[in-house]
């Protein structure tokens, strides 16, 4: 089924103001940002804000935000808003802002745990699935912020505090970032619904 962005906001979030928050840490994102897309300005509308806790003692690891080109029409193909989320190629952004401080390690053991239990076969990417953990060349500290930009053609942006990290264009491997948290087996279940803005 192909679905306006507009119905999936629609489920959760009735009325967007110009800022949305998280609301244990209080944490504000624009509910509207703006990308350039062949020398044109185009805007990005957020679908959702979560909270990455660890499981059992509640910690907070990150909060985040996620957007997607507004009117974009995501297709689900009979899966789920967070399928048609993940495979849309639509100019889209995730945030993160992380609440601690962790190993690099773990941060990369994070990403890669959750994309290995949504494939079976990552030949497509794994090359630049490594290109992507060498970026990051430090332990994870917190009020760091990561953001991840795609644009078709353009290829996938990592900014780190604002630095450039680089560009990978394989939308394969844009499809498994996104997996890990709109895909089937996500890092959290109850993490995908906020971001999709579903109770």
């Amino acid at each position: 089924m192909i679905r306006t962005l507009l119905v999936v906001l629609a489920l959760a979030i009735p009325v967007m103001a110009l800022a949305i928050t998280e609301p244990k840490t209080k944490t504000e994102y624009p509910d509207k940002v703006t990308v350039t897309v062949g020398g044109e300005e185009v805007t990005l509308v957020a679908t959702g804000v979560g909270l990455r806790e660890k499981t059992f003692a509640k910690v907070d690891v990150y909060s985040i935000v996620s957007y997607v080109q507004e009117g974009a029409l995501l297709d689900d193909q009979g899966h789920d808003a967070g399928y048609g989320l993940m495979m849309a190629e639509v100019p889209k952004r995730i945030q993160m802002d992380l609440r601690r401080g962790f190993s690099r390690k773990k941060l990369i053991d994070a990403f890669e745990g959750v994309i290995k239990k949504n494939y079976d076969d990552m030949s497509a990417f794994e090359a630049d699935m490594a290109t992507f953990f060498a970026y990051f060349e430090r332990d994870a500290e917190e009020k760091d912020q990561l953001i991840f930009d795609y644009v078709p053609g353009g290829g996938l942006t990592t900014t780190l505090n604002g630095e450039v990290k680089g560009t990978i264009d394989n939308s394969a491997f844009v499809q498994a970032l996104w997996t890990v948290w709109f895909g089937k087996k996500p890092a959290s279940g109850g993490l995908k619904k906020d971001l999709l803005g579903i109770d």
